[in-house]
């Protein structure tokens, strides 16, 4: 029986090739388990040396660390216009995911590097030198971080559970592993969220209750309840995703002031914000990220995440959101308020910048108390909970937009859907509700007859100029073929190199058949 190979542990070969390193040092790439855990100091090297593996491991230009599959989610939604130029172009056409390359690839590896490295830490951490509290707290964060990748394997690796839950996921491992270990047969998407939902329940059991963190880039108690609300909704639980989500918003329910908002979801000192990726000058990697979200200010460079022309129409015209989507040029050129002559336009959602007067840097978001609000009222909505349509309208509110009255069942839970695209619009949710929701992308090409459009000069004077106006370009998957649910261009794909090498990976369950069609 063939061994599993580097498929899954070529970025961390067990804990001697690990990183490990606090977030504002060099990385120490010559520790052996031994010497590591032999203090709880260690461990907490280890898992801010994961930490920063995780977020700031490159591939290319195009896949910073795991923020690329989060752009990449959103870029395979209907809500973002991928731009002709620059950035997860392959991603909006559906062929960069199912091709098995860049993003894809990149998602695997720092998932199965980041589970091993975080085993290496529940395997050893109880003889580690130090107080039971931080031993309690370090093995809560590693089951958290498990949790959390196993989570992000079973959002896409496969279709929603409640299609198929015995349909063919991933390998689960919740053992240290090395090159000579034997790969495991790929477990059913129901048990890799349940592998999820038992760890982040672990983690909760020991995170200490006092703990206090020093930076939002740490597992908390805060955040543990965040994923298991997420994880729990979309295992379909309803029952714990209101339990969850609910002592969460007992925690914390603060919703960002309209002025914060507008502010370009770039500091992680933000309330709302729960848990993120801090940014210094000395540490900006995965600031690249914004020079695709940023679509608004010269200092960016792709401009690629527009928004959806038709996407501007969801919102409320008293929703202060809708007035941070416009039509304009490239921030990086200057139109002529003489010339008759029509100039590219795109719909720009002035949502994320980079923060004025630091260079090329913003923070990443990763949890938001608004999400919260949003699994809190599905929850609810699904199990007729009177109070859902009340939890919807309190972030309404929040927004600007107008509440809602009178709706229940299937007309509540389409209106929180509609929500969770507006609220979350470049956070990385859009494809995971697609598959999980066994949804069908709606994307309609917008007509290209020239428009009006404000442009602001730098006097703050307005004019009204003359603009060529661009939208969707890609409205099917690849060969023309119809958007439809449960597609095989939707799912994130176990690599190559794993199907060759493991060969007890579909012992228990076969390979999808929809990868046996023909292209």
């Amino acid at each position: 029986m063939k061994k599993i190979v580097h498929s899954i542990y070529a970025a961390a070969f067990s804990l001697i090739a690990l990183a490990a390193c606090d977030l504002t040092t060099q990385p120490t790439t010559s520790l052996d388990a031994d010497s590591v855990f032999s203090t709880t100091e260690g461990g907490d090297k280890v898992l801010n040396g994961t930490w920063r593996y995780l977020l700031e491991t490159w591939n290319t230009y195009a896949n910073p660390g795991f923020g690329a599959t989060l752009r990449a989610n959103d870029a395979m939604g209907m809500d973002v216009a991928v731009n002709t130029n620059y950035g997860f172009r392959d991603h909006y056409v559906f062929t960069a995911i199912y091709g098995k390359g860049g993003t894809n690839s990149l998602s695997w590896t720092l998932a199965y590097s980041t589970i091993n490295n975080v085993n290496g830490v529940i395997a050893y951490i109880d003889d580690a030198e130090g107080t039971e509290e931080d031993r309690r707290r370090i093995k809560a964060q590693a089951y958290g971080l498990r949790g959390f990748m196993y989570l992000h394997l079973a959002s896409l690796y496969s279709f929603a559970i409640d299609k198929d839950p015995d349909a063919v996921c991933v390998p689960v491992y919740t053992e240290p592993s090395d090159a000579s270990t034997e790969g495991k047969p790929a477990s059913s998407v129901s048990e890799v969220y349940a592998q999820a939902i038992e760890d982040l329940e672990i983690a909760l059991e020991l995170i200490p209750q006092n703990y206090s963190r020093s930076s939002k880039h740490k597992i908390d108690e805060e955040v543990i309840l965040g994923l298991l609300s997420r994880a729990t909704l979309y295992a379909r639980q309803w029952e714990k995703a209101r339990t969850y989500s609910n002592q969460l918003l007992e925690k914390n329910n603060y919703l960002m002031s309209e002025s914060e908002y507008r502010s370009g979801f770039n500091d992680i000192s933000n309330a709302e914000w729960i848990w993120g990726h801090p940014q210094t000058a000395e540490q900006s990697s995965p600031s690249y990220q914004f020079h695709y979200l940023d679509t608004t200010t010269p200092d960016s460079y792709y401009y690629s995440f527009n928004a959806d022309p038709y996407f501007r129409d969801l919102f409320d015209d008293e929703d202060y959101r809708k007035s941070m989507i416009y039509w304009a040029p490239n921030p990086a050129i200057t139109p002529d308020p003489a010339s008759d002559t029509a100039v590219e336009i795109w719909m720009r959602y002035a949502k994320f910048k980079f923060r004025e007067g630091e260079g090329l840097l913003a923070d990443l978001v990763l949890m938001r108390t608004s999400e919260i609000y949003l699994i809190n009222a599905e929850a609810k909505a699904r199990l007729n909970d009177a109070d859902a349509i009340n939890v919807l309208n309190q972030l309404k509110a929040a927004r600007g937009a107008q509440t809602v009255s009178g709706i229940s069942g299937e007309a509540l839970l389409e209106e929180i859907w509609i929500e969770r695209r507006k609220e979350l619009f470049g956070e990385g949710f859009s494809l995971v509700d697609i598959i999980r929701n066994q949804q069908t992308i709606v994307r309609n090409e917008y007509p290209g007859d020239e428009i009006d459009y404000l442009y602001t000069d730098d006097n703050g004077v307005e004019h009204l100029l003359k603009g060529n106006p661009k939208g969707h370009r890609q409205v099917y998957f690849p060969g023309g073929r119809p958007f439809e649910p449960n597609s095989k261009y939707l799912l994130y794909r176990i690599t190559d190199t794993e199907e060759r090498e493991n060969t007890n990976l579909y012992s228990r369950y076969p390979k999808l058949s929809i990868y046996s069609e023909e292209d």
